[in-house]
């Protein structure tokens, strides 16, 4: 959510955030001022490693700069460098992002901003989706009171823990049990009956009793600004795009009565940036491929675990500057990692590069999870380490100079 309200102090053991209390920003702050480079597990210089990286990545046919987990700058220096080695770009969430384009290229969407939600919404309806995973959603957008005059709100849970909701002021919260593989037969459901079409539909509609169908269904056409809120990541489950698309299309059909948005969870390690950062760059989203004839976007065969699992890329450039947790996936072939300097791996890539943490050790910028404005990044505790930007203009400068 690229909380702008974070306050923080530097202590001898690295950054401490002091409020408002939030477990993920607690726990990721928490970095060391120093890294050491390695190759093969032996420490180098700076130098040493991006020669070693130039070396490995240039010698592959078809390198997979993977993660992107990084800030604006370093997408672009990412993609500049994919672009010379004739490479493939993905990210760590690649999966959850790849089904909320399909929906969006297969029919277009409606969606909100977060301040939106916050000033107007009345309706919010979570489509199986633990929203407590962004452990700031509701203080920030569900809580506050609108800048618009008083607002009663209600949330409604399809399939999701409301135990995990919070207590707040003038917002009452109720749940439907539905399993999130059926939420797309839920959805057609409703956009018939909202059409006035007769459904042979007796008892339930996906395991929800009917009369409770019918009352959610009231509820969102009395609404005066719904929105419905999932979790790309959370629906995993094979067509889970198609769910989505239902979702969506749902949305629409309310907005011939009534005001209505999606509101798509996302932004985590980055990835809205990369993939806005793509789009501008090449005209494609990310899972693109840097051709002779020019950029191959192809989201079905470009995904990262595919690529690796097949062998169809010969070398793994994985970039991962927030989450220490957020290691690269076993791959065969040479790997290359730029990364926070407290990440530790099961098995030791080729070559690994501590970089500076975005918005803790260096300033930049990123795009907030809806995607309608990119931030600013502070500093609050400069690192003599590099960012991911500096790391790759270096190995970029080795690779022209090994092509010259």
């Amino acid at each position: 959510m690229l909380c702008d309200d974070l306050e923080v102090s530097r202590a001898e053991e690295g950054v401490r955030l002091e409020r408002p209390a939030c477990p993920r920003a607690s726990r990721l702050f928490a970095v060391p001022d120093q890294g050491q480079a390695l190759i093969a597990g032996l420490p180098v210089s700076l130098d040493e490693a991006c020669r070693s990286a130039a070396i490995l990545l240039s010698g592959a046919r078809r390198p997979l700069i993977g993660g992107l987990g990084c800030d604006v700058t370093g997408h672009r220096a990412a993609l500049l460098l994919a672009e010379k080695l004739g490479g493939v770009v993905d990210h760590m969430h690649g999966a959850a992002q790849f089904r909320n384009w399909q929906a969006f290229q297969n029919g277009g969407w409606m969606t909100t901003t977060l301040s939106e939600v916050r000033n107007r919404a009345d309706l919010i309806v979570l489509a199986g989706t633990d929203a407590s995973r962004y452990p700031r959603f509701f203080e920030r957008c569900i809580a506050p009171a609108s800048q618009f005059g008083e607002l009663t709100r209600k949330i409604v849970v399809l399939g999701g823990p409301a135990a995990s909701i919070p207590v707040m002021d003038g917002v009452s919260v109720s749940s439907l049990a539905v399993d999130a593989d059926r939420l797309g037969e839920l959805f057609a459901v409703m956009r018939a009956r909202l059409a006035g079409t007769s459904t042979d539909v007796a008892a339930d509609v996906a395991g929800v009793p009917a009369a409770q169908v019918e009352a959610l269904l009231a509820d969102m056409r009395a609404a005066r600004y719904g929105v419905l809120v999932w979790n790309a990541a959370e629906l995993d489950f094979p067509h889970a795009d198609l769910t989505i698309e239902s979702a969506v299309n749902l949305v629409k059909a309310l907005n011939q009565a009534t005001r209505w948005s999606g509101l798509p969870l996302g932004g985590n390690d980055g990835d809205t940036s990369a993939a806005q950062t793509c789009t501008w760059q090449t005209g494609y989203p990310l899972r693109t491929a840097y051709e002779i004839a020019g950029p191959r976007y192809e989201p079905l065969l470009f995904g990262t675990d595919r690529l690796l699992k097949t062998g169809e890329v010969d070398a793994l450039l994985w970039i991962s500057a927030f989450d220490p947790d957020r290691t690269p996936p076993a791959a065969d072939c040479p790997s290359v990692v730029l990364g926070r300097a407290d990440m530790r791996f099961a098995r030791a890539p080729d070559v690994f590069i501590p970089v500076a943490v975005p918005g803790v050790q260096h300033a930049g910028f990123l795009h907030r999870m809806d995607a309608v404005v990119a931030l600013p990044l502070t500093a609050p505790a400069p690192s003599s380490l590099p960012g991911v930007a500096q790391v790759l203009a270096i190995i970029q400068g080795e690779v022209n100079h090994a092509a010259a």
